[in-house]
């Protein structure tokens, strides 16, 4: 099984060893991870690739669970110790490199311009989802989601075992040019159960989601949680009870039901899959609240939208520095890197 996760500094994984990949940024250290998770997948290790958070087809670290071995992009690492390097800057042409200095430079300025821009934007979404948040608690029935997630505890979760479970966070969802993105095929690679809650506000998902969180852990199931994009400290939006290949989730107008059924390879389909309406949840909003949440809506989704253009204009940037930075490399010796790393990581021995 593959899993993708998308990067979080506080949900990396915990390694043995951590193996630093450094170099310019032109694609060769994605190249060379896609390549080292092909090798590792072939030699019958599990492998979890995790992206970029800004750009989901960018893989920038690959990790193996049975040995607990990290390779990762150094420009992701932050101050994360190291057990070995491999550079990939060898056979490079620094003279050839060093003439483009002033065009790399402009283009390093854009770059970081669109990026304070997208905060900007991110900033100013995540306030207007705690409006959101706000009004949808004022008028849920807790007392018909207590008694959901009750039932959907006896009916999925095994009884509890004397031993509390333990939690793994993990990102699944994140933004990129072409808007929010999310590792549905992790979802199909991971669960044969899904329970989905249809909820484009969120508090009732994020309410239902917590008691089953909760149930969960105090049954003695270990989960992986996987936060909110836009409320990363709050309630999950995902969980995955593995012992169980039980997944429950939210599904809203960033990631839907019908998107994940057409990610899925090779006609894989649930064993089960149960998708709630969240309407019998709610009370009735006045008129008021109906007015607020059409200007939430409307505004949040203008955000969203200039947010993705500064993610498409960076994208566009960064391809443009990646080919300056390539035409400098004149070898393409990723299998030799590949066998190196691997060996580095202590990888041609067992575990």
């Amino acid at each position: 099984m593959v899993a993708d996760y998308f990067w979080s500094e506080e949900t990396h994984p915990i390694a043995r060893r951590v193996v630093l990949l450094r170099g310019c940024p032109d694609g060769k250290k994605h190249r060379l991870l896609v390549l080292l998770a092909a090798y590792l997948k072939q030699n019958g290790y599990t492998v979890e690739r995790y992206s970029a958070p800004l750009r989901p087809n960018q893989i920038i670290a690959v990790f193996t669970p049975e040995c607990e071995v990290l390779f990762i992009d150094s420009h992701f690492a932050e101050n994360m110790p190291a057990d070995a390097e491999i550079s990939l800057d060898e056979h490079r042409d620094w003279t050839a490199l060093c003439r483009k200095g002033a065009a790399i430079t402009a283009l390093d300025e854009k770059i970081q311009k669109c990026e304070r821009k997208y905060a900007r934007f991110f900033k100013a979404a995540s306030i207007l989802q705690k409006d959101f948040d706000r009004i949808d608690e004022a008028r849920l029935s807790k007392t018909k989601l207590y008694r959901c997630a009750v039932r959907l505890t006896a009916k999925e979760l095994s009884p509890p075992c004397g031993r509390i479970g333990l939690e793994t966070r993990r990102t699944l969802t994140g933004l990129g040019a072409d808007g929010m993105a999310a590792h549905f095929l992790t979802i199909a690679a991971m669960c044969d159960t899904l329970i989905l809650l249809e909820d484009f506000s969120g508090a009732a998902g994020a309410f239902l989601l917590s008691r089953l969180r909760a149930n969960a852990l105090g049954s003695g199931l270990d989960i992986v949680v996987c936060p909110s994009l836009m409320e990363p400290n709050g309630a999950p939006e995902f969980l995955f009870v593995p012992q169980l290949r039980l997944g429950a989730g939210v599904c809203n107008r960033f990631h839907n039901p019908h998107a994940l059924i057409s990610a899925l390879e090779g006609g894989k389909r649930f064993a089960h899959m149960r998708v709630l309406r969240s309407e019998r949840f709610y009370l009735k909003q006045d008129k008021s609240q109906a007015r607020r949440l059409r200007f939430l809506h409307r505004a949040q989704w203008e955000l969203l939208e200039e947010l993705s253009a500064a993610l498409a204009a960076r994208e566009m940037l960064l391809a443009r520095l990646e080919s300056l930075y390539s035409m400098a490399d004149d070898a393409e010796n990723l299998p030799v890197l590949a066998a190196r790393a691997m060996m580095l990581a202590e990888l041609n021995k067992s575990c």
